[in-house]
């Protein structure tokens, strides 16, 4: 079984196109890359998607990967094809392209990913609520000739949901709650299986876990072996966060305050 080799990045993605957390977080020195699409994009007002890239890699600087995604999966995929290869020569430094995998189609999503992968485009593969998904955009991109890593996603909150709902169908249909817990796999068990398949495969695809909804669901993902979770700035600063770690803090403070006009430093 061929062994992973860890990722040289750090494993947090920064999620979202807000221009003053992704500095923040940046200059903080803990990202390792940063994701957009459609409904991140449309939060923040921007209608200018290659203007906001730019600001974002003015902020990043060359080298930073940045997800921009095809924004309709509906398109033809010469479209797709040609976009991403506008954006790629735009950015070739940052751009990765994301690929909505439409489960109504899967062959078309692989069969971009793999004619993009052969020209040297970077890419992530986006909307991933199954194994299926996870190891197909993988096999996909298994003879990428871009230079730099590849990612596959999960929807780690949206594959809970879409889990909740199979199993309350089965139980509705008269089957045991344990029985349909079982049957259904949850996202850790996903994010796990899909890696042990890359492993046995050799395919060095990373997998990235998206749509997080809870810190806990961050600490899973990475318990599990998720190479990167993507993170919105409001759940980042939540993670650093611990009523308990204030008081200590200030409890240090304190020790220091109360005679740091007699104490030498230095």
């Amino acid at each position: 079984m061929a062994k992973r080799q860890p990722l040289n990045t750090s494993g947090i993605f920064y999620d979202s196109a807000d221009l003053a957390g992704l500095k923040k977080w940046f200059d903080a020195g803990i990202l390792g890359g940063a994701t957009t699409n459609p409904l991140i994009l449309q939060r923040e007002g921007v209608l200018n998607i290659p203007k906001h890239i730019l600001k974002m890699i003015n902020i990043t600087g060359s080298g930073f990967p940045i997800s921009i995604e095809i924004p309709d999966s509906d398109m033809p995929e010469k479209d797709m094809i040609s976009l991403a290869l506008k954006y790629h020569k735009m950015y070739p430094k940052n751009a990765v392209i994301k690929i909505p995998m439409d489960p109504r189609e899967p062959h078309k999503a692989f069969e971009v990913m793999y004619k993009l992968g052969q020209k040297g485009v970077r890419l992530n593969a986006t909307l991933g609520l199954g194994m299926g998904q996870l190891v197909g955009a993988a096999e996909a991109l298994r003879l990428s000739n871009a230079v730099g890593d590849n990612y596959i996603s999960l929807f780690w909150g949206r594959r809970e949901e879409a889990r909740d709902q199979i199993v309350k169908d089965m139980v509705r249909d008269g089957m045991n709650l344990n029985d349909a817990l079982e049957k259904v796999p949850d996202a850790a068990a996903c994010v796990a299986m899909t890696l042990r398949y890359l492993e046995n495969h050799n395919l060095s695809t990373r997998v990235l876990v998206s749509s997080i909804r809870s810190t806990d669901q961050i600490e899973k993902a990475f318990a599990v072996g998720a190479d990167i979770v993507t993170i919105p700035p409001n759940l980042i600063s939540q993670w650093m966060f611990s009523q308990r770690g204030i008081e200590t803090v200030e409890e240090f403070n304190e020790a220091y305050r109360s005679v740091k006009n007699k104490i030498t430093l230095i």
